[in-house]
């Protein structure tokens, strides 16, 4: 029963906001505040939202061959460990590109839309889209993982949002994201260390 009711509760995080623990001492998460996606039985994907890869959008679309009219001070950043050379995820807090009803688009939360066809963000680099973050790689956490480590005090939940996501400066958002959640990151001390 006690395992029925973690599946639930893990499946109700996403999408959401995961902000990691001084403990969580892995560097591809330490200090990182993740928009969890999707989590359920067969495990949980994501993406870290507050890890720059130090290549501006503008450098970074212009080797896909694609104009960026946007803000020149938006930068790429590292979504996670997982396939860093090849896959990348859009997030974007404009209009629908595709429609309401596409497999190519999603709304996550209130304002905040992932897209992962090329399409879609070569019209979000015509648009000069500046609520707009692109990740290359991305987090993944194989069946039972994820609960293991929120049992471990590793990972404080939170709801979703558009501000946290767009308008905050990086390397910020990991203390913004655990002041929204009651606490101070000053006053933390790292525990026992979560792998």
């Amino acid at each position: 029963m006690a395992e029925q009711r973690s599946q639930t509760n893990l499946s109700e995080l996403a999408p959401g906001l995961l902000v990691a623990m001084p403990q969580l001492v892995d560097p591809n998460f330490n200090r990182s505040v993740v928009l969890l996606i999707k989590a359920n039985e067969e495990g949980a994907l994501g993406v870290v939202i507050n890890r720059c890869a130090n290549v501006s959008l503008r450098e970074f679309l212009g080797y896909q061959e694609l104009e960026y009219k946007g803000p020149a001070e938006i930068e790429v950043n590292l979504g996670g460990p997982v396939e860093q050379d090849s896959h990348l995820l859009v997030l974007h807090g404009e209009e629908p590109v595709f429609g309401e009803e596409s497999d190519d688009e999603w709304m996550l939360a209130d304002g905040v839309r992932l897209i992962t066809a090329h399409d879609g963000l070569a019209a979000l680099a015509e648009r000069g889209a500046g609520r707009l973050r692109c990740y290359v790689g991305y987090a993944g956490w194989a069946p039972g993982q994820l609960e293991w480590e929120l049992s471990e005090g590793a990972w404080v939940p939170l709801p979703c949002e558009a501000g946290l996501v767009f308008d905050e400066p990086t390397d910020r958002i990991w203390e913004l994201a655990l002041r929204r959640a009651g606490l101070d990151p000053v006053a933390l001390v790292p525990g026992g260390a979560v792998n």
